[in-house]
């Protein structure tokens, strides 16, 4: 406080302590010589000018609660086998965002979303009946994603869905190292696997009673080996539900696509196998197939 014209400091502020010594004698002036004690701690944190760079890649968190996560080496994110693979499939739901400065994202494994179960008695111990059941992949607008060889595919498990929104302008693309890299011809083939989307729709593979669209219902199993289905790559479709989803896709481009799995079994640019009726597609190209474009 102030008094006749002298601060009264004797207060610790801020860790500063401030003594005011009084001297003289006779009731002569009182003089002011302030010493200061500073015990004060700067607990304020220091920078040296560089930031801690923030990994752009793809994570997600497993069953055991590890955090698994793509390298990146700019422009790209590199995802090793141990981040997705055949055998190694995305269980829980993974978001891939698009990347700066054309980067794209680069698989050295398939990249399997859901798991694949061939009896429905393992769909109703996994609590899988329709397709939103399962994990979710989400792929943001402008995103490329690519892979290095044609035995690594996608595949969106029944119960599970992808949600591959893009614009005109921004369009989601899978496609092969190879031509992120420009060696290789714009009509290549099999420069990668392909695509494999399943559901739970109904198929003449199957036996059902009663009358589609109003009492159908499934008489005994059906687990549908799809394209691809061999070994660690199996996956399967089918059901008895015509309105089943998969998810969304769109402004998306599937190209360089195509193996030989066995005879008359192919990977194409995308094999649609049991998709409902909830599933949107639109704006769609797939190009430079080996196969079929669309099956």
């Amino acid at each position: 406080m102030e008094w006749n014209g002298i601060y009264d400091r004797r207060l610790a502020i801020g860790g500063v302590l401030v003594v005011a010594l009084l001297a003289g004698c006779g009731g002569g002036d009182i003089n002011i010589a302030p010493t200061t004690s500073d015990n004060s701690v700067d607990n304020s944190s220091t920078t040296t000018g560089t930031e801690e760079a923030v990994n752009p890649c793809a994570s997600y968190v497993n069953q055991a609660g590890q955090l698994v996560e793509g390298s990146f080496e700019s422009p790209n994110c590199e995802y090793s086998v141990a981040f997705a693979d055949s055998g190694n499939n995305v269980t829980v739901d993974l978001r891939i965002p698009a990347l700066d400065d054309g980067g794209a994202h680069i698989f050295d494994g398939s990249l399997f979303i859901g798991e694949a179960h061939s009896t429905s008695a393992e769909l109703a111990a996994a609590g899988i009946a329709e397709g939103g059941d399962g994990a979710q992949l989400t792929i943001e607008a402008g995103a490329t994603l690519a892979w290095r060889d044609n035995t690594k595919f996608v595949i969106i498990n029944r119960g599970s869905t992808i949600f591959a929104v893009g614009t005109a302008d921004a369009p989601i693309t899978f496609t092969s190292v190879s031509d992120i890299e420009g060696t290789v011809d714009p009509e290549a083939v099999q420069q990668w696997g392909g695509m494999v989307i399943n559901g739970f729709g109904v198929s003449n593979k199957c036996d059902y009673t009663g009358t589609r669209g109003t009492d159908l219902a499934l008489d005994g199993e059906c687990n549908i080996a799809a394209e691809g289905a061999e070994g660690l790559d199996e996956s399967y479709y089918g059901g008895d539900n015509d309105a089943d989803t998969s998810g969304r896709m769109e402004y998306v481009i599937v190209k360089h696509t195509g193996a030989q799995v066995a005879n008359g079994d192919e990977l194409n640019g995308i094999s649609f196998g049991g998709v409902g009726s909830n599933t949107e597609v639109n704006y769609l190209q797939v190009s430079s197939t080996y196969d079929d474009g669309i099956e």
